[in-house]
């Protein structure tokens, strides 16, 4: 409980600093939004590729679903450094079966043994899919979303990106409160732009949580 207080005050304090200089600012939260809206409105490919238990998933089938979206790769050392941070974010969204976990992982198709084998040793949670980037595609993933490992998306409802470079597992209350705000459609530049301006809402969060 105090370790989750003690994140709860540094990105309460942290937003309210940036709220005392958004005027002078004013540049650089245009800058950041900016960068978070990417790909706004871009569709969400509708994907089949192989899940770990060899079967074929449609993400298409997610529709209706807000959709925290991972891509990655087994020797990412940045990757692997989420995920226990992942786990914990995927264990305070279980009880929200409207949000879904979504990581793909994109590399040469000889490394799927060892993508099995790291999901199953970690026991990482979510939907795992498999894209491999040395077998032709429809969909170059690394070239439509701007793909840096890892890069994480936030698609809304109705399989739009609302959210482009969102926030790491390992951001705290930073994610979850994003994540939150994507279950009602915000985008991820306009909950940073309000975040920036509303300290009240921060209170409020906070206050919930």
């Amino acid at each position: 409980m105090m370790k989750r207080m003690k994140k709860l005050i540094t990105v309460f304090v942290f937003l309210i600093s940036c709220t005392n200089c958004f005027a002078q600012n004013k540049g650089w939260v245009d800058s950041v939004a900016a960068n978070y809206d990417l790909l706004k409105n871009k569709p969400f490919a509708e994907l089949l590729l192989e899940d770990t238990s060899g079967k074929i998933f449609h993400t298409s089938s997610l529709s209706g679903k807000t959709i925290y979206v991972d891509f990655w790769f087994t020797a990412c050392a940045p990757c692997l450094k989420e995920i226990p941070y992942s786990k914990a974010l995927h264990q305070s969204f279980a009880h929200d079966t409207n949000v879904v976990f979504l990581s793909i992982c994109i590399e040469n198709i000889n490394r799927k043994p060892v993508w099995k084998q790291m999901i199953k040793e970690k026991e990482m949670p979510g939907i795992h899919l498999f894209y491999a980037r040395n077998r032709p595609q429809k969909i170059n993933l690394l070239r439509a979303y701007n793909v840096q490992f890892p890069t994480y998306l936030l698609v809304n409802k109705e399989m739009k990106v609302i959210g482009y470079d969102a926030p790491r597992p390992s951001s705290g209350e930073w994610v979850h409160w994003a994540i939150e705000q994507a279950t009602k459609n915000v985008s991820l530049a306009d909950f940073f732009r309000m975040s920036m301006k509303d300290p009240k809402a921060v209170r409020s969060f906070i206050q919930r949580n």
